[in-house]
């Protein structure tokens, strides 16, 4: 559930980034930057993928696996929402800078001649951003090694799901039973609340 909660913010960063991109003054000096980078993966791609991942882990009981640790699970999650977010808000900062996005050096040559009064092109606590965006990714790779490890020692030493809702949850998908039977529920299933 704390995949599902930091997406909201995290689309909300990312929707608000886009605005800038709407209008003509400021997408001139955006426009094919760093940006661009960090602006589209907070609400498309990145959180999208965590968003499925953990979608389907919430259903693992359903497909009678063993429970995951809670703990690791936390562990697994901050992690990646700060390492996320030290990937992509130093490239907001870059993009401003004008750091272009489709050049092997980031743009730091053509930057040198476009604006000679910088005498260097970029200033260099932009190009060392690139650094600590490395940093943050490797970090971000290490701290899947909770999930996986969680994944795995859940499945040879978890606790079996005791009942076909673990989480009292009143949505239909927890009402029907664990295999499901033809047409996916034996009975009428209980509706607690119309919909939204």
């Amino acid at each position: 559930m704390l995949f599902v909660m930091a997406f909201l913010p995290m689309f909300g960063i990312g929707g608000l980034t886009g605005l800038p991109l709407g209008f003509n003054y400021s997408d001139l000096h955006l426009h094919d930057t760093y940006y661009i980078i960090a602006s589209l993966p907070l609400h498309r791609r990145a959180w999208d993928h965590f968003r499925s991942v953990r979608w389907n882990l919430l259903l693992v009981p359903k497909n009678d696996w063993p429970k995951m640790s809670e703990f690791w699970g936390k562990v697994h999650f901050w992690a990646s929402l700060v390492f996320m977010n030290l990937i992509f808000q130093p490239m907001f900062k870059q993009g401003m800078a004008g750091m272009l996005r489709r050049m092997a050096d980031g743009g730091a040559q053509y930057s040198q001649m476009a604006h000679a009064e910088f005498k260097g092109g970029l200033m260099p606590d932009v190009m060392v951003l690139h650094k600590w965006i490395l940093w943050a990714a490797v970090c971000l790779a290490l701290a899947q090694i909770p999930f996986i490890i969680n994944l795995f020692w859940s499945i040879g030493h978890g606790k079996k799901v005791e009942s076909d809702n673990p989480w009292h949850a009143t949505t239909l998908e927890w009402q029907a039973p664990t295999p499901p039977p033809h047409g996916n529920f034996a009975t009428v299933p209980e509706v607690h609340r119309g919909s939204l």
